[in-house]
């Protein structure tokens, strides 16, 4: 949960950053901004894939045992 707010946070920021760069022709300030929203959109894949990686093992694990409690 604490991640997914940081990464949230991160697109949000760099969005902001991104588009205040460009208002003002700070070139800068805008890549950082791009960045920042870019370092978020892969937390947020990371986050998606780590949590389909657990439901997998999870109903590997279930499969498993019901299987072991077969006769």
């Amino acid at each position: 949960m604490k991640d997914n707010l940081k990464n949230e946070k991160d697109m949000f920021v760099g969005k902001m950053k991104e588009k205040a760069g460009n208002i003002t022709g700070d070139n800068e300030l805008e890549l950082k901004g791009k960045m920042q929203a870019m370092k978020g959109n892969i937390g947020s894949s990371l986050e998606e894939m780590k949590e389909d990686a657990m439901e997998i093992t999870n109903d590997l694990i279930d499969k498993v045992r019901d299987k072991k409690k077969r006769p």
